[in-house]
């Protein structure tokens, strides 16, 4: 079973002072979710928000908890096993480009990826949703991911990076509803999808596919009483992101207690308490949850797990408690270009865990990741066979201020001077973008195995996670990144043991290294 969830808090303040206001502070976290949060603050320079002119913006509803996208919009049913509501407009060459989407091998069929606003875009254009323009946007959210982890493991290499590129994606693209001109262009690029026609509506769509049992989405937009709000944003928010505005009180502590209550609920009450305090001279909050909790299609045995270790890098290693299975149904395979192994764990559903790990100890994650063929992923995993599997069980949690790797791919001006007059005529700017996360992968939860039949060759080979590894967590059909990552460390608490010399220079065994004490 895997566990997933993050935060990611964008705070936006006065442009004139330059202020940088000290964050909320996040409680500690259990596994969960992935909250934005997108403060913006008056520019004006008093501090103080203009009252709303009469008929300014639509009448909104006190604080209260709700909006789901369920809530807005109705439970969404269960999907088929493939994309429907897709148009059929894939041809042969399309095929030979696809990415990691349909990686069932089938051809997108019937009606499902429909939005509710489908026959009018913002130019008024058609909006129907065609396999190109999934795939275009499943194309452009990957290359997006892959540049955003590359910019966080040059910052620091040594440590374990948890992001989801999704969660981000949407936080940045509902501010782009806000935006306009340079900085809508920039947001678009950075997130490579500039090129994507219809994006809002194909964002819609994907969010009521993926609010499936296993990835729970929620938004909602708080406003401060008095904020001259275009009602434009606000409708727009609730259509592509199902974002209900939300009045806050003016109380400090009312608006606090029905936040932290909201995302409480949200989370299904794995952040019973997510801020401390409010930021100041905040007049508008976005807030977006996302929970993935997926269930492993063969399922490991507890009985198995036990102490191992695994590999930091070439002298150093640390114990683990690792999960085992002799004959898993594991589809993976060698890639000698770049000297590394990749394998896809499935989980119940459309979901899979891809993992990428080095055959050295060491290795340069980074240069890895500029290269790697992930366009040509999907076709390139075989046919599932019984392996030998080890796969560390771990708990991780990670926090990072994403303002120096945004700006460093290109969306300075979010910090300094942004045009964001499709929100108001008020002045703001994004001060700071935090992110966190959380990563848990262990065996139970898993209500049954699935029946596969293999064929069980007289030697299994082996698939061995015992060392630094990349991996994503793909929805499929579409070939969406949830989740990616690097673990240089799964149990970081635990302290590096030196190794031991080899018995013998031709012994190359894990278990030639005694077990750290």
């Amino acid at each position: 079973m895997v566990l997933l969830w993050g935060l990611l808090l964008l705070c936006l303040s006065a442009l004139h002072t330059q202020l940088r206001l000290p964050l909320a502070q996040a409680s500690e976290q259990q596994r969960l979710s992935l909250d934005k949060i997108v403060n913006l603050k008056d520019l004006k320079g008093d501090g103080e928000v203009a009252s709303a002119l009469p008929g300014a913006g639509p009448a909104l509803p006190d604080a209260k908890l709700s909006d789901t996208w369920e809530e807005t919009y109705g439970p969404t049913p269960p999907f088929p096993s493939t994309p429907e509501g897709i148009k059929n407009d894939e041809s042969p060459e399309d095929t030979a480009r696809a990415g990691a989407g349909n990686c069932h091998g089938e051809e997108p069929a019937g009606e499902v990826l429909s939005s509710e606003e489908d026959g009018e875009d913002e130019d008024n254009q058609s909006c129907d949703i065609t396999w190109k323009k999934s795939q275009r946007l499943a194309s452009g959210l990957m290359k997006f991911s892959i540049h955003l982890l590359r910019e966080v493991q040059q910052e620091n290499d040594r440590s374990n990076v948890i992001l989801s590129p999704l969660s981000i994606a949407l936080a940045l693209s509902h501010l782009a509803l806000g935006a306009a001109n340079q900085t809508e262009k920039h947001l678009l690029e950075v997130m490579h999808l500039e090129s994507v026609p219809c994006l809002q509506h194909l964002l819609s769509a994907l969010r009521r596919r993926l609010a499936e049992a296993t990835l729970s989405l929620a938004s909602r937009v708080y406003l401060q009483k008095g904020l001259e709000v275009k009602e434009k944003f606000l409708e727009d928010s609730e259509k592509f992101y199902g974002a209900k505005p939300v009045s806050l009180s003016g109380s400090s502590e009312d608006d606090l207690e029905a936040i932290n209550q909201w995302v409480k609920e949200a989370t299904n009450g794995q952040i019973p308490t997510f801020l401390q305090q409010l930021p100041g001279n905040t007049v508008m909050l976005l807030l977006n949850a996302i929970h993935f909790h997926g269930f492993w299609r063969n399922k490991f045995d507890a009985a198995f797990t036990s102490p191992d270790v695994f590999h930091l890098d070439d002298d150093f290693v640390v114990s683990v408690e690792m999960m085992k299975a002799q004959r898993y149904s594991l589809s993976w395979f060698s890639l000698e270009s770049h000297d590394v192994q990749v394998a896809k764990f499935p989980f119940k559903g459309n979901v899979s865990f891809v993992v990428i790990v080095p055959n050295q100890y060491s290795w340069n994650a980074t240069h890895v990741l500029e290269s790697f063929p992930y366009i040509q992923l999907c076709r390139l995993f075989p046919e599932e066979v019984p392996t030998t599997v080890k796969i560390p069980k771990m708990k991780l949690d990670y926090q990072l201020e994403l303002n120096n790797v945004l700006s460093q791919m290109g969306l300075q001006e979010l910090f300094t001077n942004p045009n964001l007059q499709k929100i108001s005529d008020e002045s703001l700017f994004v001060s700071s973008i935090q992110h966190q996360s959380s990563l848990e992968l262990k065996e139970d939860g898993v209500e049954g195995s699935a029946a596969t039949s293999v064929v069980i060759s007289r030697s299994l080979s082996a698939f061995n996670l015992d060392r630094p590894f990349l991996f994503i967590i793909f929805e499929e059909e579409m070939g969406i990144p949830l989740f990616i990552g690097s673990v240089q460390n799964p149990n970081p608490n635990a302290a590096p043991q030196l190794k031991e010399p080899r018995r013998s220079p031709a012994a190359k065994d894990d278990k030639e290294y005694p077990m750290p004490k």
